[in-house]
């Protein structure tokens, strides 16, 4: 269980990255928990969102896809312990580089986003 629990998490996780990409709503919402969480800092700038006010932010204005950038996302680390884990990746928007802090939570037997932290 396992191994299949490290493919489930790099599913979710890929299930975020993808609805960033492409900016799809009906991605996010099942990568992410209804009531998660996302704050990071841009260029020294501290943001907090709500899940909802993230998928707007994400999904309203031109896509990654649309725009024809490359797409440049990656599991840097999984660290697990039973039904919680902590995921590092590195995520590139444009000519930025962002580095989230991901944590995940198994409920119900299904992996899910609790929070997300992340900087450039």
């Amino acid at each position: 269980m396992v191994n299949n629990d490290f493919e489930k998490i790099i599913e979710t996780v890929t299930l975020y990255f993808k609805g960033t990409y492409y900016g799809d709503v009906e991605m996010l919402s099942k990568a992410f928990h209804p009531n998660a969480h996302v704050t990071g800092i841009i260029s020294d700038e501290l943001f907090d969102w709500s899940l909802s006010d993230f998928i707007v932010r994400v999904t309203t204005s031109t896509t990654a896809a649309n725009k024809g950038e490359k797409y440049d996302k990656e599991i840097i680390s999984i660290d697990k312990t039973k039904n919680v884990a902590i995921v590092k990746s590195r995520v590139a928007v444009g000519e930025l580089i962002f580095f989230d802090y991901i944590t995940l939570l198994k409920i119900d037997g299904h992996w899910i986003i609790r929070s997300k932290s992340f900087t450039n």
